[in-house]
């Protein structure tokens, strides 16, 4: 009697145990990304299966696109335009955004009632302590602090090698249309820095800016990168400033750049993404400046071949 009393306990704690398990998983919080930035790092953290919502425009990693094409992930608008009454239908427990630009949208979410984090990263450390917060908010916080790890313990790699060669002067533009660049308060600048590189707007205290062709000559960059970025719809690389409209603007003759023929592309997608693949970018940047130093990184795009229209 006592050996069957001992295997119903046993197997009664057994049962516990596995309910309980489920429980944890099924509690894990819901999620609504409202930025293909956050939806990466959530992804990447090992929590993809608790998305619910992202917008048209979250293309990475490949397996977000899957959810999306057979609706366990619903599209909840694009970067700028949010479907609060969709959001609202889906309910979840955490919702995601990040830059200037999704301030109201943050707000407005909150208003309504939910959890929203909302994220802009100024430095390269803010972006490990975004990571590191996602990964608290959302219950995979072990994966997420392996990645901060792994991705500082590979910049300073790269580090190790650019410090030792000559700071190559770098102008990165966002958009032509200004021209808009950016300051010391972008994770774009450590970038730089850590590829061995100076932005040449550095000593601007602010983010993402509009400056003038002039400015730019007077600085005189050694390289000029405009942004280019695949498009789905025509079926190639797009870029917003054709490299030969660059080449010709007035007096950018005379700087270093044009001179020694280093204007180029970058992947806007890969270089804007302040998460999991910017070591990739880094490292991408690196081969840029020091070609006889660095690698570039396998599945990357040619940037060093230019594409000039």
């Amino acid at each position: 009697m006592k050996h069957v009393k001992y295997l119903m306990v046993s197997f009664l704690i057994l049962f516990l145990c596995l309910a309980f398990s489920a429980c944890s998983k099924l509690e894990k919080p819901t999620i609504v990304s409202c930025s293909s930035t956050m939806t990466e790092i959530i992804y990447e953290i090992g929590a993809g299966d608790q998305v619910l919502g992202v917008t048209s425009f979250c293309f990475f990693p490949e397996q977000v696109i899957k959810d999306k094409e057979i609706g366990r992930v619903k599209v909840i608008g694009d970067f700028v335009h949010i479907n609060f009454g969709l959001i609202d239908s889906i309910k979840p427990d955490l919702i995601f955004t990040d830059t200037n630009m999704q301030r109201k949208i943050a707000d407005s979410l909150r208003v309504m009632g939910y959890a929203v984090y909302h994220f802009e990263p100024a430095k390269l450390e803010d972006v490990y302590d975004c990571i590191t917060k996602i990964g608290e908010v959302t219950e995979n916080g072990k994966k997420a602090q392996k990645m901060v790890d792994s991705m500082k313990k590979e910049m300073d790699n790269i580090r190790a090698i650019s410090s030792q060669r000559e700071p190559v002067k770098v102008y990165m533009e966002i958009n032509h249309m200004g021209p808009w660049t950016f300051g010391s308060e972008s994770p774009l600048d450590g970038m730089i820095e850590a590829a061995g590189g100076i932005n040449i707007f550095g000593d601007t205290a602010t983010g993402v800016f509009i400056t003038s062709n002039a400015e730019i000559v007077q600085r005189n960059p050694d390289i000029i990168l405009s942004p280019i970025w695949l498009d789905a719809e025509l079926g190639g690389w797009t870029g917003i400033t054709p490299l030969r409209e660059i080449y010709t603007r007035p007096d950018f003759e005379k700087t270093n750049a044009v001179i020694r023929s280093r204007v180029l592309y970058y992947d806007s997608a890969l270089m804007k993404h302040f998460g999991p693949r910017q070591v990739v970018a880094t490292q991408k940047l690196a081969y840029l400046l020091h070609p006889e130093y660095f690698e570039s990184p396998k599945g990357t795009i040619p940037w060093e071949l230019g594409w000039i229209k």
